[in-house]
């Protein structure tokens, strides 16, 4: 089961307290996805592939509307075999306060704003949208949320709405529909806690912790590496200057202090410059290791020059 699915699971479960809210809810879900269906009378038909959501829809008809819905299940093939669960319900009067009225030829696809009054109200709504035709990422790969709508009207409001509520989304094409979505994990997170995914948002917050800090760790690795790297390839040079002046003859034209050093690299071309200078007497700082580590070699270079 997909994440996408997980959410919309707890979501469907969640109903709201006050009334407005469920209806809020509803209407979100009416004005994203509904269709008129007039093959067997004047109905509202939903349509959705989360069981959840078809039992919420079916409960919040018959619990405030008191009508009696018809569901009807069909199985499509896309990809692999998929349950599509579809929803009529009979077209009520008491439905025109979603902007419904059987005078209508289509759903009016745009947000009926009076519903919207209370901020639980806004918050139950985008809990609506989500169920009708948003989809999220696992965390794990990539943060990415969207609700998908064929109507630009619909598109904008909702891009509206979540700019209300403080969330950022933008909206782009894809093929024959509009996708509102949200990208960045804090923006994503936001949502997630408005719309009431308490678990979801949980989950998501472990697997970005987890990434994070693999995250981290990579890079701190990486960093590690390069410098190891970077440590081992002057050694190599370094001991490979000094074997040089050695086979030339010119070490002993080398300041003792330079010099003890000189054979210090010698006898531990493995170590760092912070482990030579605990070798040395005095002992000597990773910067002055380093400072008389480049005037060695600067002399060393210049001898052999010479030399040769």
């Amino acid at each position: 089961m997909s994440y996408s699915n997980d959410v919309k699971n707890e979501l469907a479960r969640i109903s709201p307290e006050r009334e407005c809210c469920r209806k809020a809810e509803l209407a979100a879900m009416i004005a994203l996805s509904g269709s008129i269906n007039y093959e067997d009378g004047f109905s509202i038909q939903l349509s959705t592939e989360n069981a959840a959501t078809a039992r919420k829809i079916f409960k919040t008809y018959k619990e405030i509307y008191h009508i009696q819905s018809r569901i009807k299940v069909q199985n499509r093939r896309h990809f692999n075999k998929t349950r599509v669960y579809i929803i009529n319900t009979p077209v009520d009067n008491e439905l025109q306060e979603m902007g419904l009225s059987q005078d209508e030829k289509s759903i009016p696809h745009r947000i009926q704003w009076p519903l919207l009054n209370r901020s639980c109200c806004r918050r139950a709504y985008l809990r609506g949208l989500f169920l009708a035709g948003g989809f999220i990422n696992r965390p794990g790969a990539d943060y990415h949320l969207e609700i998908m709508t064929s109507d630009s009207q619909m598109a904008e409001d909702m891009e509206k709405l979540l700019t209300r509520m403080k969330i950022k989304a933008r909206t782009s094409e894809r093929k024959n529909n509009l996708v509102v979505y949200i990208k960045g994990s804090e923006k994503i997170v936001d949502f997630l806690r408005l719309v009431g995914a308490s678990m979801a948002l949980l989950d998501f917050e472990n697997i970005r912790i987890i990434k994070s800090v693999r995250n981290n760790v990579n890079r701190q690795v990486n960093c590690e590496t390069a410098n190891l790297v970077k440590t081992v390839d002057a050694s190599l040079r370094q001991v490979e200057l000094i074997k040089k002046l050695i086979n030339t003859g010119g070490v002993e034209q080398i300041p003792p202090r330079l010099k003890s050093l000189a054979m210090l690299r010698i006898d531990y071309p493995d170590c760092t410059l912070k482990e030579l200078g605990t070798m040395m007497n005095p002992p000597l700082s990773k910067s002055g290791v380093a400072y008389r580590m480049r005037k060695l070699e600067k002399i060393v270079e210049e001898l052999i020059q010479d030399i040769e």
